[in-house]
């Protein structure tokens, strides 16, 4: 037991020991990772917004197509009953 128990003393305190430069590693390491992980979080959000815009535009375009076909249809009913009446009337 008391061999056990030294074995996980010395593991313990050489892990407490390690932790500082394993951390100040992991720092170094982490930040360029970090960076490159922001780079590529910017470049899709500056895809994203590109392709959002894009598609707002075709979106605007089908719009104001139907809104014009809607138009035009209208103006046909009335140019139709504006005929329609005037024969009546004849």
């Amino acid at each position: 037991m008391y061999r056990g128990f030294l074995l996980g003393a010395t593991v313990s305190v050489g892990a407490v020991m390690l932790v500082p430069g394993v951390a100040t590693a992991l720092g170094r390491a982490g930040r360029p990772l970090a960076r490159a992980a922001m780079r590529t979080g910017a470049v899709a959000y500056d895809e994203f917004r590109a392709a959002a815009a894009e598609t707002y535009e075709q979106v605007e375009d089908i719009v104001a197509e139907v809104r014009e076909e809607m138009h035009e249809k209208r103006e046909a009913e009335m140019q139709e009953a504006d005929a329609e009446a005037a024969r009546d009337s004849d």
